[in-house]
């Protein structure tokens, strides 16, 4: 046994930290939900069968694990990283190109390009559509290392990140920004894409907000949806039950989560309050500066700037849960069981064994969009791309 003080310090850290891994590696399988006989995907092979065949990071027992890194060992950890390594500065590491479009209501959406079109000239490569979460945009860590993955060998895809209306230095053009249901403007910008590569696949991922956005628009497609596959990341699910698991008033909740995400949402505010003030309603911006809960902020602003009765009403036309059993693309949805923010409880599993076209991927660990298995070192890009190349290898 050591007896040198800096030395023992080193081993019973060492020694900790394998006793951790071990004891979390038994519990890290990928577990898969689904129906008993998922659908065909344009020929003979099923949606597990090639989600087993090419995506081991999902399937194989040797891969299919996600250990969290022994300095990020909770959810809470995992999930507040992303936003302490943003405060000590963002790096970028990928490089994008912008184009600005605009929707029939006058709004501006920005839309990332990456690679840059000098970079990789237009042509027929498949191309994934990123979809980010709340108040976020294509400079999030979570966002970044997905499309550096995607557009990387062997991969080479083309990918392009979705900024919403005000979002991620997107200047706001009319009185609403956007919402976690508000499709008409990804539908707009899938068009565009479309319109503008047409021989290219679609794929599209959504993250947190951004997830629940894009699974309702997928679920209102349906028959007639215009993507291959679509991917969602650390989903809600139910606007309401997540709204009100956050503001729950336990210490991490009140000193964390909801500072953290009020603190996003009031940026947005004001910083375009004057073009939301251009719109047909009064909104109240007493109350609103007195705003101490996520449920609040949709009550005095996103029901009544999208004229929803008030905030219930938003979250119970716009929770993606209610457009599921009509998705009719492969869909897989990526979850950890310690997500602080969208707890697991309000996962929709039913639904996941009874509609053939849905494959839930879920993990005991990983928090709200972490998922490091070391520090700068994500796992969530490895199954999103083995799962994006293996759709597009089997659809025309």
């Amino acid at each position: 046994m050591p007896t040198n003080p800096a030395i023992a310090a080193g081993f019973f850290t060492a020694a900790a930290a394998a006793v951790f891994r071990m004891r979390t590696l038994d519990n890290s399988g990928v577990h898969l939900i689904h129906a008993p006989q998922t659908s065909q995907v344009e020929g003979e092979k099923t949606l597990l069968d090639i989600i087993t065949a090419e995506c081991p990071t999902l399937t194989e027992s040797a891969n299919a694990h996600f250990v969290p890194s022994a300095l990020l060992p909770t959810g809470d950890l995992q999930t507040c990283y992303n936003s302490i390594k943003e405060r000590f500065g963002r790096t970028r590491i990928v490089e994008y190109e912008r184009e600005l479009i605009t929707t029939e209501d006058g709004g501006t959406i920005g839309l990332d390009w990456s690679p840059p079109f000098a970079t990789m000239p237009l042509d027929d490569r498949p191309v994934v559509i990123l979809s980010h979460g709340l108040s976020g945009g294509s400079h999030e860590t979570y966002v970044q290392t997905t499309v550096k993955q995607l557009t990387s060998e062997p991969y080479n895809f083309r990918t392009v990140v979705v900024n919403y209306r005000g979002c991620a230095g997107v200047k706001l053009t009319t009185h609403v920004l956007y919402n976690g249901g508000f499709t008409s403007d990804f539908g707009f910008a899938v068009n565009h894409i479309q319109s503008r590569l047409p021989r290219s696949k679609l794929i599209s991922i959504g993250y947190s907000l951004g997830a629940n956005l894009i699974t309702k628009y997928v679920g209102e497609q349906g028959d007639a949806c215009p993507l291959k596959a679509a991917i969602s990341v650390c989903n809600p699910y139910d606007l309401a039950s997540s709204s009100d698991a956050i503001d729950k008033p336990t210490l991490r909740n009140k000193y964390i989560y909801v500072p953290a995400m009020l603190q996003g949402l009031m940026r947005l505010y004001r910083r375009h309050r004057k073009m939301m003030e251009t719109g047909p309603v009064k909104l109240d911006s007493e109350a609103i500066e007195k705003i101490t809960t996520i449920r609040q902020f949709d009550n005095l602003i996103t029901a009544r700037v999208f004229g929803y009765r008030d905030a219930t009403d938003y979250y119970e036309q716009n929770s993606c849960v209610h457009f599921m059993p009509n998705i009719r693309i492969p869909f897989l949805a990526i979850t950890s069981m310690d997500d602080p923010v969208c707890p697991e409880q309000y996962i929709p599993r039913e639904i996941f064994r009874t509609n053939p076209y849905l494959v839930l991927a879920l993990t005991r660990y990983g928090g709200h969009l972490g998922f490091h298995e070391s520090p700068g070192n994500s796992w969530l890009p490895r199954p999103i791309a083995e799962f994006c190349s293996a759709i597009f290898s089997h659809t025309t």
